[in-house]
């Protein structure tokens, strides 16, 4: 299949689960820059301009994100603002990790946010030994679809009705303390406690550290997290109707007759709706380039059936990864590396967040919007497809214990805590539910082409110089040029089992929205001429904002990522397999506080 969209990695020097990087061509080393907290904001932002270059240098210190690695390093997102290091003290390079439990997590109520569903851990039970379900699967059928059922849809208005006529007291399964699970495990209400100790041990640390901020994003615990929420929020919403086979509709925006919200969530009257979206949206064909405010100068569509085909090339980038560590992202780690999402939490996912809007457009608050529940249907379903439809294998063989016994607690249908595994979850039959799939899966035949309107030298290129750390601005492109691993260059190209990928090292306002898209083997001056069904067009990095809810005061640290964008289709379809460089272009699109650290290129395994 062919380039990857992103997907993001939290990163320093160290070593990765991909074979030793190639350096880009012309690189230099990074520098220290002074600290600043954000203070996140329960609006997403929409395109900035960039400041001075030094100002942004100065301001997304890439060091300050990385403090206290020594001892507590933290999956994606951290918070390190009370440590301390100085400036020339190493960062250690290994990942120490801990399954995460909810053992060693917890949820801490403060500036304005109440953790929901508190329980005695005596209360637990686990879910391996609640009977398995029985009789026929639930079905989720398409949200556009299940319109035409109106006694469908009666029961699952009437559900979520109930749900949030529980909102005043205090019940767990309550419309209102749902949606604050999701604001408290992704937008830092919960904190890792254990690990932190065991991590500062482990790097010759007194144990004393402060606790981690935790977010469910950020690693390949993002995919299984959110099929343990959504299932328990589709079994709540059963038994307040007296209906064990009601299944929750998913919003098949991989579909072009899905790619618009569908018309059950956009009845004013109905407990579905939520007036806090982007209006111009709601009733809009979805364009999963384009984010708010944003001036994508991409090739222009003339009409919805344009646009369709570009969603369909992003959702191919998606889907087209050859692994499991870039479809879901690595590991959490409690100290050293951090983890990294995959393609499944950083393309569609990320994109239809954003063009929602209004709740949906800001972490804290995406719960809160009743289509949430269903664009996860989607997401989860994603899942689904790629290991069965794709045939491709979730984390196998050594090491891959860490993934499967990580496990949370979440309130059942019946107001029981449930300790729940991501063994647990691995396979959605086990879980008593399936998908109907009623339409052509057309994104599967969606492989980008070459572009066939660009004017390509006839000579090699000449390497571009780039200095890191650079600070992107909007209308402002860069320019790189990189090394292939030797590998690759004499096998004409990467394998499956070791595909090439372009890494991204980026620092970013966690609480800003932000876009860059990436181009390779693209002339300088003919960038406009490439879009999202074009070979060339490697993928975007998009960043859904943190903070609002009702804890969206609070300070965060900047966050370091790395991006990783699929290689191996690309090269093999541009002819340039034997090649010893590839020249890459980074287009900013939007935000005014992205800071590109490093870009080479790796072979993962």
């Amino acid at each position: 299949m062919a380039s990857s969209s992103f997907i993001v990695l939290p990163s320093t020097a160290a070593a990765s689960a991909c074979l030793p990087p190639r350096k880009p061509v012309a690189g230099a080393g990074k520098q220290g820059r002074s600290r600043l907290l954000c203070k996140c904001e329960a609006t997403s932002r929409g395109a900035g301009t960039g400041d001075d270059d030094d100002l942004v240098l100065r301001r997304l210190d890439r060091r300050d994100v990385l403090l206290g690695l020594t001892g507590v390093g933290a999956a994606g997102a951290i918070n390190l603002g009370g440590l301390a290091l100085a400036a020339d003290d190493a960062v250690p390079a290994t990942c120490v990790t801990v399954p995460v439990t909810d053992q060693v997590i917890r949820c801490v109520s403060a500036d304005g946010f109440n953790c929901p569903g508190v329980y005695r851990p005596e209360d637990v039970v686990d879910f391996s030994a609640l009977p398995p379900p029985n009789g026929p699967l639930r079905v989720r059928r398409p949200a556009h679809l299940v319109a035409a059922d109106k006694e469908y849809v009666r029961k699952y208005e009437a559900g979520v009705r109930m749900m949030r006529d529980l909102d005043a007291s205090g019940d767990p399964r309550s419309f209102k303390s749902q949606a604050a699970i999701h604001e408290a495990y992704c937008n830092f209400h919960y904190k890792v406690t254990a690990v932190a100790a065991a991590a500062s041990r482990t790097a010759g640390g007194g144990g004393g550290t402060p606790e981690i901020d935790f977010d469910v994003h950020f690693s390949s615990i993002f995919a299984p997290w959110h099929r343990m929420y959504i299932y328990f929020f589709e079994r709540i919403i059963g038994e307040l109707i007296g209906d064990t086979t009601f299944a929750l509709p998913y919003w098949n925006w991989d579909a072009p007759d899905g790619m618009m919200l569908p018309p059950i969530f956009n009845n004013a009257s109905s407990p579905l709706y939520d007036a806090n979206r982007d209006q111009a949206h709601v009733t809009a064909v979805m364009d999963l380039n384009k984010g708010p405010g944003a001036d994508n100068e991409l090739p222009l569509c003339s009409d919805d059936a344009c646009v369709k085909e570009n969603n369909l090339s992003v959702i191919y980038r998606q889907m087209a990864v050859d692994t499991a560590l870039q479809f879901h992202g690595n590991k959490f780690c409690a100290g050293g590396t951090p983890g990294s999402p995959g393609s499944l939490e950083n393309a569609a996912h990320t994109a239809v967040h954003i063009w929602v809007g209004g709740d949906m457009g800001v972490l804290g608050t995406a719960g809160r919007d009743p289509v949430f529940y269903s664009h996860h249907a989607n997401v989860d379903r994603m899942w689904h497809l790629w290991t069965t439809t794709l045939g491709n294998q979730d984390f196998v063989g050594a090491g891959t214990g860490d993934w499967r016994d990580t496990s949370f607690v979440f309130y059942d249908e019946k107001r029981r805590p449930v300790r729940i595994s991501v063994r647990d979850v691995l396979d959605a039959g086990r879980l008593g539910y399936t998908y109907e799939e009623r339409e052509t899966l057309e994104w599967l035949d969606k492989r980008p082409k070459p572009a066939t309107g660009i004017d390509r030298p006839a000579g090699p290129s000449v390497p571009a110089a780039l200095s890191f750390p650079v600070a992107l601005k909007k209308g402002r492109k860069e320019y790189v040029t990189v090394e292939r691993p030797e590998e690759a260059r004499a096998s004409g190209g990467s394998s499956k089992k070791a595909p090439e990928v372009l890494v991204v090292d980026v620092t970013i306002d966690p609480c800003e929205y932000a876009k860059f898209d990436v181009l390779v083997n693209v002339p300088k001056g003919q960038e406009a001429r490439v879009g999202p069904q074009d070979t060339e067009f490697a993928g975007t990095f998009e960043n859904l904002p943190h903070g609002g809810g009702d804890g969206g005061g609070r300070g965060m640290g900047r966050l370091t990522l790395t991006y990783r964008f699929a290689l191996r289709e690309l090269v093999e379809d541009l002819g340039c397999g034997q090649d010893r460089r590839l020249d890459v272009t980074l287009v900013p699109r939007a935000g005014g506080m992205v800071v590109v650290d490093d870009v080479r290129v790796e072979l993962c395994n």
